[in-house]
């Protein structure tokens, strides 16, 4: 089966707890239905086999993927390095536009696949809630987005970012800059309802160049 979104997955899960409850009932009245037996056996199986993997899902649904475009000279360890740092001071500086807190989790780097250089970032411990956005950190994560979507449209970045701002747009422009020094384009996307968005080396070097913060 293919889940999407958490809501799916625990939908399913649900659906198939209901028909584990028919069907118990139904035998408890017809103890002789061996073959009903026999599917509701492979039922629970399967309803256990996904609650257990349910942990696993979430983890995956909450990696987010920096993909890194036309890139004609290997990344060294430092520019990893930076890419990191950079993004999770991105992540805590929106995330405190949300919520102010100083406790906020960091991700961490999960893999580097070869090819255009994806990188994956991931919660140490991500929750279901993280999955629905419902956390500060998740919140946080997704207004990236929001800048992203703006493109090197400098007020309509200003805009999103809001009056108390400032923090959050120099973070995104520091971030940037690492972007500018590999001479890439870049993608952004989530598992998570597919949500994607990319930047082109120019509109990250116009972000750079005229982004007074």
């Amino acid at each position: 089966m293919l889940f999407t979104t958490i809501e799916r997955y625990n939908k399913e899960l649900e659906d198939m707890k209901l028909e584990l409850k028919e069907t118990k009932e139904y035998l408890e009245n017809h103890p002789e239905k061996h073959g009903t037996r026999g599917n509701y056996n492979t039922l629970k199986y399967l309803y256990n086999l996904f609650n257990q993997d349910k942990i696993d899902f979430i983890k995956e649904m909450n990696n987010f993927n920096l993909k890194l475009v036309k890139i004609n000279d290997p990344i060294s360890i430092k520019s990893v390095y930076e890419l990191n740092k950079k993004f999770n001071n991105i992540t805590n500086a929106m995330t405190n536009l949300i919520e102010n807190t100083n406790n906020i989790e960091e991700l961490h780097l999960k893999s580097i696949a070869e090819g255009s250089y994806k990188i994956t970032f991931a919660f140490k411990n991500p929750t279901e809630e993280d999955v629905k956005r419902l956390t500060p950190r998740k919140k946080g994560l997704m207004k990236i987005f929001d800048l992203m979507n703006c493109g090197d449209d400098i007020e309509k970045l200003k805009s999103i970012a809001g009056p108390d701002g400032q923090e959050a747009l120099i973070a995104y422009q520091e971030f940037l800059t690492e972007i500018v020094k590999l001479n890439s384009d870049f993608t952004l996307d989530t598992e998570m309802e597919n949500v994607k968005s990319s930047l082109t080396f120019q509109q990250c070097k116009n972000i750079c160049e005229n982004l007074n913060v």
